[in-house]
């Protein structure tokens, strides 16, 4: 009874082949993230898978392979960026979220008993902090006032005195000053006359009398 269980143990262990210590990955969210998987036999198929290696194929497949291109995939998101045929089938994940964490699994179908290869890949996404400012590198911010823009005022000049007005123009009450002076002046020949005449003529009465 012994043996048989020895036997059987060996069966799965030879048919299912041995699991790779597991490697652990970090990307950038959002970003690309790169699950690095390679094989140096003769090519042949393989698979990806969500989750730990089982003992058959792939759980919860999302890539496979026949050895030379692509033969089914999941989602675009998943790609083959390597050579295929020269065993490069290490898988790039596109546009990595929070839900791409976990166990992958790559398993590449070596005939023979106990020749597959499995690769065990555990992800883990961070988010990328923001870089620091440059210090020296100054923004400068434009500058506004909260005050209206206010016109000039302009205060009226106030005359006070007739000498500041122009030559051109006076006041009523000069102008009529003047006009008086000039009429008196223009009348000063004729009263003076006047005064000649009658001196004159008392003159000539008074001779007149005297006879």
């Amino acid at each position: 009874m012994s043996l048989l269980c020895v036997r059987l143990c060996l069966y799965v262990i030879l048919t299912t082949g041995l699991v790779a210590a597991a490697e652990h990955v970090t990307g950038p969210l959002n970003g690309r993230i790169t699950l690095p998987c390679k094989y140096s036999a003769k090519t042949t198929s393989m698979c990806w898978g969500r989750g730990r290696c089982p003992n058959f194929w792939c759980n919860d497949e999302i890539l496979r392979t026949d050895g030379y291109n692509v033969t089914w995939r999941k989602s675009d998101r998943y790609q083959l960026l390597g050579h295929i045929r020269q065993g490069d089938v290490s898988l790039t994940i596109t546009g990595a979220t929070k839900e791409d964490e976990g166990t992958y699994c790559c398993r590449v179908e070596i005939p023979g008993l106990g020749n597959d290869l499995k690769i065990e890949i555990k992800v883990k996404i961070q988010e990328v902090a923001p870089s620091p400012p440059d210090p020296t590198k100054r923004t400068t911010k434009p500058y506004h006032t909260t005050h209206g823009i206010e016109s000039p005022s302009v205060t009226p000049k106030t005359i006070s005195d007739d000498s500041s007005l122009p030559s051109t123009v006076k006041p009523a009450s000069q102008s009529l000053e003047i006009e008086d002076s000039l009429a008196a002046e223009n009348k000063r020949p004729y009263i003076i006359a006047s005064v000649v005449v009658i001196i004159v003529l008392l003159i000539a009465v008074a001779a007149l009398l005297l006879r």
